[in-house]
């Protein structure tokens, strides 16, 4: 029976601003954008609110919770030095000053955390969270669930929102604008944007001159070995990579090293952190040798990095990765007690998750964990400026000589705030922050523009691109590519990487891009999968592209990006962030921005702090067992209170041991 093929309707609409995703940066991009007045439409494929947020620990950084002396200065160095220098300084500021403002709109749409009293603030963990200077971090009772039911509560009860589920934004509409830049250049500048309804089976061409992307990240590209939604296929970078858009640090993803390798319904699923194996824990190879002490003081690339060196060489275990073993944490008599309480509440999910995919065994940590590392989050995104918008230019800190006007970016879906590493605790604060600026921007841009009249004839080539993949006949399944893409990504382009696997990447890259006009797909309109499976193939393809392009012009590591056939980037070399572009379809550009580096005199004292640490895990190791149990257990009820049975559950509180577990 040969199958015909159906026209689809095409529904024309005007908006101000079209907000892509309905996650954190979504919610408060829309309801910012709303309270100045704009006219809002929000995009979601998932329903509203099913995002990375509900998956999350949930656990927010907000400024001056905890600490009275904390500063805005103190919180943007904090993200500034961790990420390698690569940070933007006028994005970190603008989370550092804006948090606990962002903060209050999720309390105001229900949000309830605990409360300090005395203070009347929200009441911080007791101690600084990995990576922060000070006691800066919310938890909450019910995780991310309580941030998603707020994200809801935004989009549904907010003024000037119409939202859509189920619905794919495919591209952007974007044309030369009539006016020139400063230098007498063409600007871009977006005029609407395309969407396929997948519920009511039409494409919808929507004017609107600003548009905000915070459809997540690109951790799908990796799956099975990630612990993120399945609908992070790296969307927003796709399209903005093909409107022109610049990126920036698109080689830099976090890992998570500690997450599970079986069973297949549990693989990449998050087992821990670096400070899950609290002090005496080490990795170890396949035949019991240590490959990593000191893991609770480990940065999550450092772990990464030396599971999957161990499974290069060989020594990986039967599931290509290396045992956590934490045994000697729970046979010493007097702090083991503490350490089964430390571990069963410190992050109470993960645990939960070895305990039911692993043996009873290893639950009680008699024996090792056998872990490997999962795609968790992207640190890179497209290049903006402090309120999202777009840019390009020398140095993208303001310029927007070739951003793409009317574009802005929030969440994950941004570059230019965490560069090589993002501390815990800062994406959902991240995605507040940024969505309200992005919003607020989008708004006023729309406001004063007026790019959508006789735009039209800009949507034709959109609409027959996309039209002609319903019904297109051939002999190939989007499912089968994406398979291969997602093991090819993996060895190639994920937790470390050579010279030679990338060129492997290009090929395969270019062989599967060529297969998309020979996929076949159903003519049928409403709720195309095969559609829908082969516009997210081509993001992925897109994705990794801009992955790969930035990986090759950083040949050696940094944070997430570890390169097998390089060095390790020194903290006081000159940083730069790795700008990447694309020309034409799956052909990309990438450069160098050279950043400010941070003062000598504090990489310094950074660096001599970290060695002192690591000194004095060791010793403690070394030290006879009688003495060694003795002052862990003082440490323990440093953290936990002396009383181990008249403990209460606080709040995401025995993940604020972190901060103390990693003092020397």
């Amino acid at each position: 029976m040969v199958e015909v093929r159906k026209t689809i309707a095409i529904t024309w609409l005007n908006y101000d601003v079209i907000v892509v995703g309905s996650g954190g940066a979504g919610a408060h991009a829309a309801h910012a954008a709303a309270s100045l007045g704009s006219q809002v439409l929000v995009v979601s494929k998932d329903p509203i609110g099913a995002s990375d947020t509900k998956i999350s620990e949930g656990i927010a950084t907000v400024r001056a919770s905890g600490a009275v002396d904390d500063s805005e200065t103190e919180l943007s160095t904090n993200l500034q030095m961790a990420g390698g220098d690569l940070p933007l300084r006028s994005i970190t500021n603008a989370f550092a000053a804006d948090s606990e403002h962002a903060y209050d709109l999720y309390r105001v749409n229900g949000l309830r955390p605990s409360i300090d009293t005395e203070r009347n603030k929200p009441l911080s963990l007791p101690l600084p969270l990995g990576g922060h200077t000070k006691r800066r971090s919310v938890g909450h009772e019910n995780c991310g669930v309580a941030f998603s039911h707020a994200n809801w509560q935004i989009i549904l009860q907010g003024q000037n929102i119409t939202y859509i589920e189920d619905a794919w934004f495919l591209d952007l509409a974007v044309r030369k604008s009539p006016n020139k830049n400063e230098h007498g250049h063409s600007i871009n500048e977006v005029v609407g944007g395309l969407i396929y309804h997948a519920a009511n089976g039409e494409l919808l061409a929507v004017r609107a001159s600003a548009i905000v992307l915070a459809a997540g990240g690109v951790s799908t590209l990796y799956f099975p070995k990630t612990d993120t939604m399945r609908g992070n296929t790296g969307d927003s970078y796709a399209i903005a990579a093909r409107a022109g858009a610049e990126l920036v640090d698109m080689e830099q993803l976090q890992f998570l090293p500690f997450c599970l390798a079986s069973p297949p319904s549990y693989e990449g699923l998050l087992a821990g952190e670096p400070v899950t194996a609290s002090f005496l824990g080490v990795l170890r190879d396949k035949s019991g040798k240590v490959i990593l002490d000191g893991v609770y003081l480990r940065t999550r690339a450092e772990c990464s990095a030396a599971i999957m060196r161990a499974v290069e060489k060989g020594d990986g275990t039967e599931n290509n990765g290396a045992f956590l073993d934490m045994t000697a944490n729970k046979k010493a008599p007097l702090s083991g007690a503490y350490f089964e309480k430390f571990l069963a509440t410190c992050l109470p999910s993960a645990y939960q998750n070895v305990r039911q995919a692993l043996s009873k065994k290893a639950g009680r940590c008699e024996e090792p964990w056998e872990v490997r590392p999962a795609a968790h989050y992207m640190m890179g995104g497209i290049r903006v400026d402090a309120d999202g918008a777009s840019v390009g230019g020398p140095n993208g800190d303001g310029v927007r000589t070739k951003g793409i006007k009317g574009l802005f970016a929030a969440g994950q879906s941004m570059g230019g705030l965490f560069g090589a590493n993002r501390l815990g605790s800062t994406s959902l604060t991240e995605g507040a922050v940024f969505g309200a600026r992005a919003g607020r921007a989008a708004a006023a841009y729309s406001r004063n523009s007026d790019t959508t009249q006789n735009v039209d004839l800009i949507f034709k080539p959109l609409i027959a691109t996309h039209s002609q993949f319903f019904g297109q006949n051939g002999t190939l399944s989007a499912t089968a590519i994406r398979l291969a893409l997602q093991e090819e990504s993996w060895n190639k382009i994920g937790p470390v990487r050579t010279a030679r696997r990338l060129q492997e990447m290009e090929t395969n890259l270019k062989k599967w891009r060529a297969k998309l006009y020979k996929i076949k797909t159903s003519s049928s309109t409403t709720w195309n999968q095969s559609f829908i499976d082969l516009q997210e193939l081509r993001n992925m393809l897109d994705a990794a592209g801009l992955i790969l392009a930035s990986a090759y012009e950083r040949t050696d590591s940094l944070g997430g990006h570890v390169r097998l056939d390089g060095k390790q980037i020194s903290s006081f070399a000159t940083p730069y962030s790795v700008i990447v572009r694309s020309i034409s379809d799956g052909t990309y550009v990438a450069r160098r921005v050279i950043r400010p580096r941070t003062a000598l005199k504090k990489i310094i004292s950074y660096k001599i702090q970290e060695q002192k640490r690591l000194l004095m895990a060791r010793w403690i190791r070394l030290l006879p067992k009688g003495i060694q149990d003795k002052i862990l257990l003082k440490r323990y009820q440093a953290i936990m209170g002396e009383d181990l049975k008249a403990q209460e559950t606080f709040p995401g509180a025995p993940e604020a041991a972190i901060g103390e577990l990693t003092k020397p």
